[in-house]
């Protein structure tokens, strides 16, 4: 073994079978009577980058049962530690979120018409990552819900006004908890915020300029009349970016964000008439302490045009600190006090000139 490269996880490893199996006996399968498959397709289907992602479908009892899979690659060490913040994120984070909720008459079964808490997530029924072992554990498995379908938006047509008022809707309320528990609840809070190896070496930094630089790369045949503009601002959109993700030029608005807030780390159900009326956040492997903006800024950045920006950004602005400030006042939080809608239009304002510019 020695001078070989130990495998992180393979694929369908006895640990990740074993996992599914207790998932199905909890989902109410007759143990021994009931088979699981593995659907490798869906993993070349998605967009993986941090995570191998494929269904898991268990058959049995005259019903099927539907999971998604996540493991981490075999041999990337900055991969491994994303997956290792998303396992934190859905072990940790999202269940204190939820608790804390709940402790406020806010819980998911509680909620009524237009008090809505943040539960945009997928449910998790298993986030686990230990390397040490002979043969590595490390898997997220989530619900499938055939309800939302991973929505197959044209990546170089913009998003249009109805699926962004969703979105913000959903960030302002994540955001929300935030600002709630830093005062309610610090001690659990903090560490939710302490700064990990891949903030101090800069890795994120690195594998956003690596993501900005391959999407730039696939628009440069669409959009060729406009490579002037955007390599001219490139720079300062990544730098501006980049900012918004240090929490020291941000507090005392920092948040618990998701980090990689674009296109296709959203799911968007819709209805009949095929008008979205939810969305679920996806793949939170970049989430950290940072501010606001950094959800904001990214999306609004890379999933709006310009012009866009310019007829709906006040617009969808207002709509974000709506939600954020219905949410944390009925949290027991004080927004006039800890984040005035004068307070978001102060970080946005260094942002500004950069999110009206382009076409």
């Amino acid at each position: 073994m020695s001078g070989q490269r130990k495998k992180i996880t393979p694929m369908f490893n006895d640990f990740l079978y074993e996992a599914i199996k207790r998932i199905a006996v909890e989902q109410g399968f007759t143990p021994e009577l009931f088979s699981v498959d593995f659907d490798e397709e869906t993993c070349l289907e998605c967009d993986g980058f941090v995570s191998f992602v494929f269904k898991a479908i268990i058959y049995g009892d005259d019903r099927e049962f539907v999971l998604w899979c996540k493991v981490p690659p075999n041999d990337d060490p900055r991969s491994l530690a994303l997956f290792k913040r998303e396992v934190f994120f859905y072990r940790e984070v999202l269940p204190a979120f939820y608790e804390f909720q709940a402790e406020k008459g806010l819980g998911e079964e509680q909620q009524q018409p237009g008090e809505a808490g943040f539960y945009s997530a997928p449910r998790c029924y298993l986030a686990h990552c230990d390397t040490e072992k002979e043969e590595s554990e490390a898997a997220i498995i989530l619900e499938y819900d055939e309800n939302y379908e991973r929505w197959d938006w044209d990546k170089f047509e913009p998003i249009n006004v109805e699926h962004s008022k969703l979105l913000m809707e959903q960030l302002g309320r994540l955001h929300a908890i935030s600002f709630a528990m830093k005062e309610q609840k610090p001690e659990m809070f903090s560490k939710f915020h302490a700064k990990d190896v891949l903030v101090e070496n800069n890795d994120l930094v690195t594998l956003m300029k690596e993501s900005f630089d391959r999407a730039l790369t696939t628009m440069r045949t669409r959009f060729a009349v406009d490579q002037d503009k955007i390599q001219r601002i490139k720079d300062v959109v990544f730098q501006q970016l980049t900012d918004c993700g240090n929490p020291d030029k941000s507090e005392p608005y920092c948040v618990v964000s998701h980090g990689d807030c674009w296109i296709n780390n959203l799911i968007f159900a819709h209805d009949e008439d095929n008008a979205a009326k939810s969305v679920i956040l996806t793949d939170w492997q970049a989430s950290r302490y940072a501010s606001p903006l950094l959800d904001l800024g990214y999306f609004f950045f890379i999933c709006t045009s310009g012009q866009f920006r310019r007829e709906h950004l006040d617009e969808l602005l207002q709509h974000y600190h709506g939600a954020l400030r219905d949410l944390l006042d009925r949290l027991g939080g004080d927004t006039a006090r800890q984040f005035p809608f004068t307070a978001l239009l102060r970080l946005v304002k260094p942002y500004r000139d950069a999110m009206l510019d382009g076409q």
